[in-house]
């Protein structure tokens, strides 16, 4: 195999006037522990700024990098590769404007999101960080495995001819939102406790079947109208606000009659019930990842009140969201 199908990493340089300021370590410092994904090595470099690690994990096919940005005050760092770099980007927390050499124009690394990105070797780039805590994860991905699937989705292939030539213009393609499956494979992936000699196999598994997510929600957007595209992304943004079918409407040029019969034609719900199924799903996703109480997650998810989440849990499941959640912890426990 030659070395430009092996996958790029990615790095973050800091300011030149800081460097002589930074501490760093391959190990993470012990306040940081709680952000431990297993089986990756560390990259943690501290100064004035703050604090950033990356946690990765490596193969010929796809590199993983768990990013962490733990930030005091403004600064600037550079992301940078060695390679030509094609990755799947994910923001968790945080939004992260982002100049890429060679694009048109500022991006954003947005939360909640993701897309792929083509970032050239060696080039300018640069990540502006306000003070906050900003978690995101890229998977880089090799020519030979970018190649499977750019050949069932044609307009991928330009981006990975775009690696092959190790091009100077970076790439922003296709932001989508990301859902409640999508989730739950990152949260396997970060938490894995299985035997250690099927690591590399069960990342292989997930990075695909997140891959074919990707492309899915891609098609799916395709055959969707814009107005609906629109709709679904302001309430999967705006789960725990206070939100109506006239404001959503308003927000995507339309008007309230006219949206609900779009979600009714495409959904089978008016836009009122398939807000309640997000919410639900939030809901339930938190049931499953966290130790917040059924209050607190209905709060969160503005689900009226604890009693509202137990009247749809039951509705849907026969159970109380107790049972739900220790349903949940006994099936991963066997």
């Amino acid at each position: 195999m030659s070395e430009i199908e092996y996958p790029a990493i990615m790095n973050f340089d800091v300011p030149e006037h800081l460097k002589s300021r930074i501490i760093e370590s391959d190990r993470l410092p012990s306040q940081y522990q709680p952000h431990h994904v297993p089986g990756t090595t560390v990259t943690y470099k501290e100064g004035p700024f703050g604090a950033y690690f990356k946690q990765e994990y490596a193969c010929p096919n796809f590199v993983i990098g768990w990013l962490n940005f733990d930030i005091k005050e403004h600064v600037f760092l550079y992301p940078i590769t060695q390679k030509p770099l094609l990755a799947l980007y994910t923001g968790f927390d945080g939004d992260i404007p982002c100049e890429l050499q060679g694009s048109a124009e500022k991006l954003m690394l947005p939360e909640k999101k993701f897309a792929f990105y083509y970032v050239p070797p060696m080039a300018f780039n640069r990540a502006e960080f306000a003070p906050g805590h900003y978690t995101s994860v890229y998977v880089s991905f090799s020519s030979s495995f970018m190649q499977m699937f750019a050949s069932q989705h044609a307009e991928y292939k330009a981006l990975v001819e775009k690696q092959l030539r190790g091009e100077q213009d970076g790439e922003q393609k296709n932001l989508i939102l990301y859902s409640h499956e999508e989730k739950v494979i990152f949260k396997k992936m970060r938490s894995y406790e299985g035997d250690p000699s099927m690591y590399g196999p069960f990342m292989h598994g997930n990075v695909t079947l997140l891959t074919a997510h990707y492309f899915n929600h891609l098609l799916k957007r395709h055959q969707v109208p814009q107005t609906l595209l629109n709709a679904c992304d302001y309430i999967q943004e705006n789960l725990g606000e206070d939100i109506s079918t006239t404001t959503i409407a308003r927000k995507v040029g339309s008007h309230s009659l006219a949206l609900n019969k779009l979600f009714k034609d495409n959904y089978g719900k008016n836009v009122r019930q398939y807000l309640t199924q997000k919410r639900l799903e939030e809901a339930e996703y938190r049931l499953k990842t966290t130790s917040e109480l059924v209050w607190e997650i209905a709060a969160f998810t503005n689900l009226t009140d604890a009693s509202h989440l137990v009247r749809l849990i039951r509705a849907k499941h026969g159970i109380t969201p107790e049972e739900f959640r220790e349903k949940h912890k006994l099936h991963q426990a066997g």
